[in-house]
C-alpha cells in the first residue's frame, strides 16, 4: 500500500498487526506521488479519492475503488473570517472575491469544480472567483490578515478553522454531499487495478478487515494521538496537532465515528451518489458506470 500522511489507520493497522497473516508493506509518499505510482503499476494499492479514481478510469486507467474502510471524510471546506461571516454566508457570496486554493492540480480543487457545477450552477469556478494559489499551510494566515476573502482548505487546516473563533466555515464537501444526497464524501480510500483485485480477492478482503479494525482501535484510543501519545507522530504528520483546538476537533470527530469511515459506508447508495456527483459536475465527457468505478463488496471473499 502506498499512501499519504492522512492515512493514519493504515499505519496503525500495520504497526499493531491488524492485517493478521496478510503481509502488507506500507510506503508513505506525497499525495500526488500516490497517483503516479498506482497508475504506473508500482504499488498494488493506492490511496485516492473516488472522484479522482472516476476521472482516471474515464481516461483509460484500469482502476477500481474497493472500500471506504479507513477513508478520510471530506471535511475540507471554504472558510472566511468571522468578522466577515455576515457578508459571506454561502459560497456564492464570494463571487468575484479573492479565494485561496491549495493548487489547481489537487484533488480538492477538482472536487470543488464538480461541486460548484453540480450544486451551485457555477460552471467555471476559476472565472467566478478571483482565484489565488498558495500552500495549504499559508491559506489560513492569509485569510486572517484579510489578504484573501476566503480559502479552500485541506482536511487538517479545515479542522483548525472549525476550531478557531476567528474563522467561519461556509462550505464543507461532505456536509454539502449529505445535504444533497444523504451520503458522505471522502477524500481518500483504497484503490487497485481490476486485474490485481480479480487475482487477489482474499488479500483485498484482509486489507479491508485490517483497516476496519484500525478505525475501531483509533476510536477507542483517542489519547494515543494527543501530544506525547503513542501515535503523536502520526497525528502531527496529518496536521492534527497544529493547535490545541484542532486536536480537540479532530479527536471529537473520531470519537463520533465521523473522521474516518468504515466499510459499512461502502453501499450501493454511496457508490451511486458519487457517480451522480461526477455526472452533475460536468467535468467528464463520458462518466464510467458504477460497476466500472467501484468493486462490489460482494465480489470479495470473506477475510481470512
Amino acid at each position: 500500500m502506498t499512501v499519504d500522511a492522512s492515512a493514519v489507520p493504515v499505519f496503525v493497522a500495520a504497526d499493531r498487526g491488524l492485517f493478521g497473516d496478510q503481509p502488507v508493506e506500507v510506503s508513505q509518499v506525497g499525495y500526488e506521488q500516490v497517483q503516479a505510482l498506482l497508475i504506473a503499476g508500482e504499488t498494488e494499492i493506492g490511496w485516492l479519492s473516488p472522484v479522482e479514481t472516476t476521472s482516471f478510469i474515464a481516461e483509460g486507467s484500469d482502476l477500481k475503488y474497493f472500500s471506504t474502510a479507513a477513508a478520510l471524510n471530506m471535511y475540507n471546506g471554504v472558510v472566511v473570517r468571522t468578522e466577515d461571516a455576515e457578508m459571506y454566508q454561502t459560497i456564492t457570496d464570494l463571487e468575484g472575491k479573492r479565494l485561496g486554493i491549495p493548487g489547481y492540480g489537487t484533488g480538492t480543487w477538482a472536487t470543488f469544480i464538480a461541486f460548484m457545477n453540480a450544486y451551485y450552477g457555477i460552471e467555471d469556478p476559476d472565472a467566478y472567483f478571483d482565484v489565488v494559489t498558495a500552500s495549504s499551510g499559508a491559506l489560513l494566515a492569509l485569510v486572517e490578515r484579510g489578504e484573501l476573502d476566503g480559502a479552500l482548505l485541506f482536511s487538517g487546516s479545515s479542522a483548525a478553522a472549525r476550531s478557531l473563533p476567528q474563522f467561519e466555515t461556509i462550505f464543507s464537501f461532505t456536509e454539502a454531499m449529505q445535504e444533497n444526497t444523504g451520503q458522505p464524501l471522502v477524500i481518500t480510500g483504497s484503490v487497485a487495478t481490476s486485474d490485481w483485485l480479480a487475482e487477489n480477492g482474499e488479500a483485498a478482503a484482509n486489507v479491508i478487515a485490517g483497516l476496519d479494525a484500525a478505525v475501531q482501535w483509533i476510536s477507542e484510543n483517542p489519547s494515543a494521538f494527543q501530544q506525547g501519545g503513542e501515535y503523536a507522530s502520526l497525528a502531527e504528520a496529518a496536521g492534527w496537532l497544529s493547535e490545541p483546538e484542532t486536536t480537540s476537533t479532530v479527536l471529537g470527530l473520531i470519537d463520533e465515528g465521523k473522521w474516518y469511515l468504515s466499510s459499512d459506508s461502502y453501499t450501493t447508495e454511496w457508490m451511486t451518489a458519487i457517480r451522480e456527483l461526477v455526472v452533475a459536475g460536468g467535468t467528464l465527457e463520458t462518466v464510467p458506470t458504477v460497476e466500472e468505478i467501484f468493486l462490489s463488496p460482494d465480489a470479495l471473499p470473506a477475510a481470512q
